[in-house]
């Protein structure tokens, strides 16, 4: 089940405590807002009663009493078990007099779709299997072969076109497919990754062996306007524990990041989640629903040159281990999430980019770099003298005039405004500032992974975001140089 698209599940809901006490209700899933459970009728205690002050009786001052958050399990009528992790009581309708519930929500931003598990913590699972946008472009495995020209029993002079009109080119287009597992394998202290792919197949069981012509119906979608054949390419990522221990749902979400990360830095792009299935520890496959990653768009168009560098350029092991060695340390991993964060991310607002990316600028030359000793300036043309001569050249960035601006600008919007006489005062070249520093950051971070020069420089020429980055640097240099420090 796709935690891209939306959900709607009718179902029975009852506690784990109280199996007998099933509700009928509504579950549905939409990836910004997470589930929502309708029941009709509700979970909830009746009021706490509390004896009245004047001897006469009982009051109190609730419609009903407080729901315990928690798991809330299901079962539709087919069969199939839900669990929701984490819900949180909401909105509810009660009888004033009965106290008794007619309508309950609740809310929640996980979801296990194939089994009862009582918790994200229990360790339950072996393998999980993440689908993302873009993955497949990162590694080398290509399924679709060129057509080739043939010949076929009932078609004349192919090829040839008939005075009526008549036209036939047959071709056969060879498609490799099925299942590859583990084309990208690599591991770490704390699990082992491995990249797999998929491709469209005819089914195979001894009736389509016994009648061919039953492959090509089995795998035909018969549309008024005619017969459809869809071929298809993919890719996923598998996720276990070392020694194939079991885990727990989140011990396998903590797991997804590096891969999230490396595809974010590869597309310089918003990584989306289209699938996150698990399999438990009877062999048992189920599926995740989760706000985990951005929305995934998996049938809008990909462009080829939005791929920066791929798992040929700088295998998949040695990205794990160099995103290890940044992030070793709390304050290293949170620079590397600013960072990360910002691909494909837009702020709304210049001031934000501004204290987004100059923090993030200085973060990963700090911690990720292990430079804890250094003004904000020097941060700076240390990140841009780290970059490659010929990428520098590319930037062509008058390093003095912008590592001074960026100072400028930080101040300006952490301090509420300087004293320096000169000022940017218009805004594009505030929101060019950022965008350099943003820039230069991201390379120095390509630079650490040993992405090839080449593949980078032509990024900066190609890439359908980064290509527009570069036109901000004439901007920088364009405007006049600030104030001498010390002159706020």
């Amino acid at each position: 089940m796709k935690q891209c698209e939306s959900q709607r599940i009718l179902a029975w809901f009852h506690l784990p405590e109280d199996p007998d006490h099933r509700i009928p209700g509504v579950l549905t899933w939409e990836l910004a807002d997470g589930a929502t459970l309708e029941l009709f009728g509700g979970f909830s205690p009746p009021p706490d009663y509390q004896p009245n002050p004047t001897g006469s009786g009982v009051y109190t001052t609730q419609m009903i009493g407080d729901a315990r958050p928690g798991t809330i399990y299901g079962e539709t009528p087919s069969g199939t078990k839900l669990s929701i992790w984490d819900a949180q009581r909401g909105k509810y309708t009660a009888s004033g007099f009965h106290h008794h519930v007619q309508e309950e929500f609740w809310s929640a931003s996980w979801v296990c779709i194939g089994d009862h598990i009582a918790s994200l913590d229990e360790p339950r699972f072996t393998k999980a299997i993440v689908v993302i946008d873009d993955l497949y472009y990162m590694i080398d495995d290509s399924r679709f072969c060129p057509p080739q020209w043939t010949r076929i029993d009932g078609v004349e002079n192919p090829g040839e076109r008939l005075d009526n009109g008549t036209r036939l080119l047959p071709y056969v287009l060879p498609v490799i497919g099925g299942d590859r597992a583990e084309c990208v394998s690599a591991n770490t202290h704390d699990a082992c990754y491995s990249l797999n792919t998929r491709a469209t197949a005819p089914w195979i069981s001894p009736a389509t062996e016994a009648m061919p012509d039953l492959k090509l119906e089995m795998m035909t979608n018969r549309q008024r306007r005619g017969p459809v054949i869809t071929f298809s390419v993919g890719a996923s990522t598998s996720i276990r524990l070392p020694n194939e221990a079991a885990g727990s749902a989140l011990d396998f979400v903590d797991r997804m990041s590096p891969i999230f990360d490396l595809v974010r830095l590869a597309t310089f792009e918003t990584c989306g989640v289209e699938e996150v299935a698990l399999t438990t520890v009877d062999g048992e496959s189920i599926s995740l629903l989760s706000r985990l990653g951005e929305p995934a768009a998996p049938t809008e168009a990909h462009d080829p040159t939005s791929v920066v560098f791929d798992f040929a350029d700088v295998p998949l092991g040695k990205c794990l281990a160099k995103r290890a060695s940044l992030t070793n340390g709390r304050q290293a991993g949170y620079a590397w999430n600013v960072i990360v964060g910002h691909c494909g991310y837009a702020p709304k607002f210049t001031e934000q980019y501004v204290s987004q990316v100059l923090a993030a600028a200085e973060g990963f030359h700090t911690w990720c770099l292990d430079n804890p000793s250094a003004e904000l300036n020097a941060r700076l043309k240390a990140l841009h003298n780290s970059l490659a001569p010929e990428v520098q050249e590319r930037l062509d960035l008058d390093v003095d005039n912008w590592a001074d601006w960026a100072v400028w600008a930080r101040n300006h919007v952490a301090h509420g405004g300087t004293r320096r006489r000169n000022a940017i005062t218009d805004h594009s070249q505030l929101h060019a500032v950022a965008r350099t520093v943003h820039l230069v950051t991201y390379l120095a971070v390509l630079r650490q992974l040993d992405v090839p020069v080449a593949k980078i420089k032509e990024a900066l020429l190609n890439h359908p975001r980064l290509s527009g980055f570069v036109s901000h640097c004439e901007i920088v240099n364009q405007i006049k140089p600030p104030d001498k420090p010390g002159t706020e």
